[in-house]
């Protein structure tokens, strides 16, 4: 998900000294508070200037002082602070600071927000909560509605640095932030409408504020922003969309605008030469083609053509977000020749090679199983991808679990081709077999286990396969045997499963070899308490056995 952390200010508040002006009538206290902070700012050298109880009083006294010129000084040595105290703010030091929001002079609100940006922004971490605890939201989110575009801005600016914590999205939207940003959307002020979408995309994180946000009619608004010249907001708004796709009746909202625009819209973005724009657009692209239909809208809109340049950028997070929108988008089993036409599987060997990015690897394996489940075998095998994922299973040790398990699968789907169990077995020298073999039957992994005996299964209905599926140590008749053997009625029934391809297809001499080695396996695998499909399987097996 993406997320908006900089404020981008407004012009920063001046104090400016009027030569036809009367000096104003200070009061002592005043005068004794201007003094000590004229002291601290011009002398105090020292890097991280502790505002002292002395020094906060002073500001106190200037803060919720009646004349506004002083206000204004309180609202310029908070800046002036803010730029440059390494502690921790507190409630106490913030409370002048809160109180100065809420003023009526401009001057004061643009310089009060930005020392406000400036703690929250540059500041610990736990400055964020501290400035909303001391009830700094109210005062900010009202400013959202001045008529100074300065004003929105640094509110707007504020709201989204300290919308970047869980607590502060929810009680952004709990203190009634959102209407005042979507409004702010439509200004012309190119700073606020950036520091608007910003705020709005911090808020998207939380699936609670998500539906807040399209009951106030936020989806539109992000949809419109697409559209924006400026690549910040087009940022901010495509992620903002991807994350609201996540939840399916907030996909179909935003499909329902304009006759889904917002699919053609996103499809423009993937040509944006800013690599942030491209990957937030993909991710987009991603979570919207999680239907169906959408899968096959979006390359009638000439995705792939977009999607397929991108593949081979050199912003890995360019890459992972183009074969992750690739993969939803070959879900849909009308697109397996359009995939295949556009040319992308030139890029998958390089893919697949990229093992220290496992989301990429995955990604691509599970856009081959796609294909593969939908005729596309010889399109892989001739981009040279079975013998790519043949040589990630024969380096199992030094690849992650996770492509392990994508890689496997995908094998196991291809592997119902008849050209490509040919080509798996001749592979490494006839030697890859026996690398699946001690995963089915030791890897700590179920689904590996699981798929790659599905493989292994394949292989076994080509009667030609069987000699060397048999023969050897490890061989499949141990871990057939360590399958059926089993408490767990899934490895009971892959185990029956590939004995019944060796049986159906199998010599008198393969079946004499399965009759003496697992017999008494296959017939205890069950009881009475099996599922039926399993007492039957087995059954079946032990009567072709027997007759041969």
């Amino acid at each position: 998900m993406g997320s908006c952390f900089g404020l981008h200010p407004a012009a920063r508040g001046s104090y400016v000294n009027r030569s036809d002006a009367r000096e104003p009538l200070l009061k002592n206290d005043e005068r004794q508070a201007v003094n000590n902070l004229l002291t601290y700012l011009e002398k105090d050298t020292s890097s991280a200037r502790a505002l002292n109880a002395e020094r906060l009083q002073s500001l106190c006294t200037l803060a919720y002082s009646d004349n506004a010129e002083l206000q204004r000084s309180a609202a310029l040595c908070f800046s002036e602070i803010s730029e440059r105290l390494v502690d921790s703010v507190t409630t106490q030091m913030l409370e002048p600071l809160v109180h100065l929001l809420l003023s009526d002079d401009v001057e004061v609100q643009k310089t009060a927000t930005l020392a406000i940006s400036n703690f929250a922004l540059h500041g610990p971490a736990q400055n964020k909560t501290t400035i909303v605890k001391a009830s700094a939201l109210p005062p900010l989110i009202l400013l959202l509605s001045s008529s100074v575009a300065d004003v929105q801005c640094n509110a707007c600016g504020c709201i989204t640095t300290l919308a970047t914590t869980e607590t502060n999205k929810e009680e952004v939207v709990a203190q009634g932030g959102i209407p005042p940003l979507l409004r702010l959307t439509k200004t012309e002020d190119i700073r606020v409408l950036r520091n608007a979408a910003g705020a709005l995309l911090n808020l998207t994180h939380i699936e609670g504020n998500r539906e807040k946000l399209v009951q106030c009619g936020g989806v539109p608004v992000f949809v419109h922003l697409l559209t924006s010249n400026n690549t910040d907001i087009q940022f901010y708004s495509a992620a903002s969309i991807s994350n609201l796709a996540v939840h399916d009746a907030h996909r179909r909202i935003l499909i329902s605008v304009d006759d889904g625009v917002v699919l053609s819209r996103l499809c423009a973005l993937l040509s944006s030469n800013v690599p942030k724009v491209c990957c937030q657009a993909c991710l987009a692209v991603r979570n919207i083609a999680s239907e169906d239909d959408n899968q096959r809208r979006l390359v009638e809109l000439g995705v792939l053509e977009k999607l397929c340049p991108l593949l081979s950028s050199q912003d890995t997070s360019v890459v992972t977000a183009a074969v992750a929108a690739l993969r939803n988008i070959s879900i849909h089993k009308g697109n397996e020749v359009p995939i295949v036409s556009s040319g992308v599987l030139v890029h998958f060997v390089k893919l697949l090679s990229l093992t220290d990015h496992e989301e990429v690897v995955c990604h691509a394996a599970g856009v081959l199983r796609n294909l593969a489940a939908e005729s596309q075998t010889k399109a892989i095998i001739n981009a040279g991808c079975l013998d790519a994922l043949a040589k990630l299973m024969s380096e199992s040790t030094n690849i992650s679990a996770a492509i392990l398990i994508e890689v496997s699968a995908a094998l196991a789907v291809i592997a119902s081709d008849s050209l490509a169990r040919r080509l798996l077995m001749q592979l490494q020298n006839y030697t890859l077999y026996r690398t699946l073999l001690a995963l089915a039957a030791s890897s700590p992994d179920q689904e590996v286990q699981h798929n790659c005996a599905g493989i292994i299964g394949h292989l076994a209905t080509d009667v030609s396969n069987h000699t060397h599926l048999l023969s050897g140590t490890p061989s499949v008749l141990d871990m057939l045997s360590t399958f059926l053997r089993s408490r767990q009625t899934n490895y009971i029934h892959i185990g029956l499963w590939i004995t019944a391809q060796f049986v159906a297809n199998g010599s008198k001499q393969t079946k004499a070899l399965l009759r003496s080695h697992l017999s008494v396996d296959i017939t205890s695998a069950v009881n009475a308490h099996s599922p039926p499909e399993l007492i039957q399987l087995s059954e079946s097996i032990t009567n072709s056995l027997k007759a041969s």
